[in-house]
């Protein structure tokens, strides 16, 4: 198995058994598809636009695909230290090889049955979430995200993509809570703020929030992404603008 670096878009080998003791697939986020106040879509420090190739490990990406969604990813944080019985190992790694193939419909049947059989591991629920959000399916993919996080609440991917999934579904207020349960959990998981800013400035129409989100991305990604420097430039001046003032009538 492979793991996106943070923040190239390089694979590095992880260990199968580290990889399934958490069995998580989505390591890429994804913003929202609208231009940003600079004219141009928030770009990722780790990945293009919509990737399908997967992402697997547990720094797997601090950048933010925008928009499409991430592609398979092995990883996140392992909840526990558990045993991965050597054919769960073999069959998610034919699972991951099929997404990396584009053979949606047979991950999705792999997956399914490595969720079935071994429920205690949040990898499976969250490469379906990944499927059914590439296809759009966003009631699916909402299901199989929140089952993820319910598995493990300190799985940083899973509840990120579940922010993406509340925020195209229009729950806007879901959205917000997901990206600042990921934040919780681990605070230096950049896509979730990145997402969370994008979210806050664009849909919730909260400048200083957004601006702070985007202060600590680049704290964490560094100065690589330009386009959310941008952002962030024209976002000092929204806030530091005094409000207009109304005309008496």
């Amino acid at each position: 198995m492979s793991s996106w670096s943070n923040p190239s878009d390089s694979l590095r080998a992880a260990a199968a058994a580290a990889v399934l003791a958490c069995m998580c697939v989505a390591c890429a986020s994804v913003a929202p598809t609208g231009a940003s106040p600079t004219g141009a879509s928030p770009t990722s420090t780790a990945s293009p636009a919509a990737r399908s190739t997967p992402a697997t490990a547990g720094d797997a990406a601090a950048g933010a695909a925008v928009g499409g969604p991430a592609g398979p990813s092995v990883g996140g944080q392992v909840a526990s230290e558990q045993p991965v019985p050597e054919r769960a190992a073999q069959q998610y790694r034919q699972a991951l090889d099929m997404m990396r193939s584009g053979r949606d419909t047979d991950a999705e049947l792999e997956l399914k049955q490595l969720s079935a059989a071994y429920p205690q591991f949040a990898g499976p629920q969250l490469n379906l979430g990944i499927l059914y959000l590439k296809d759009s399916k966003l009631t699916q993919a909402e299901t199989a995200l929140k089952a993820a996080v319910q598995i493990n609440p300190a799985n940083a991917p899973a509840g990120n993509e579940l922010g993406i999934v509340e925020r195209r579904l229009g729950k806007f207020a879901d959205a917000e809570a997901a990206y600042q349960r990921t934040i919780s959990a681990d605070p230096n998981y950049a896509p979730a703020h990145l997402n969370l800013g994008v979210l806050y400035d664009l849909y919730l129409a909260e400048p200083k929030k957004a601006l702070d989100e985007f202060e600590r991305y680049i704290e964490i990604a560094g100065q690589g992404n330009k386009q959310v420097a941008a952002w962030v430039v024209e976002l000092r001046k929204r806030v530091a603008a005094p409000a207009a003032k109304k005309e008496p009538a």
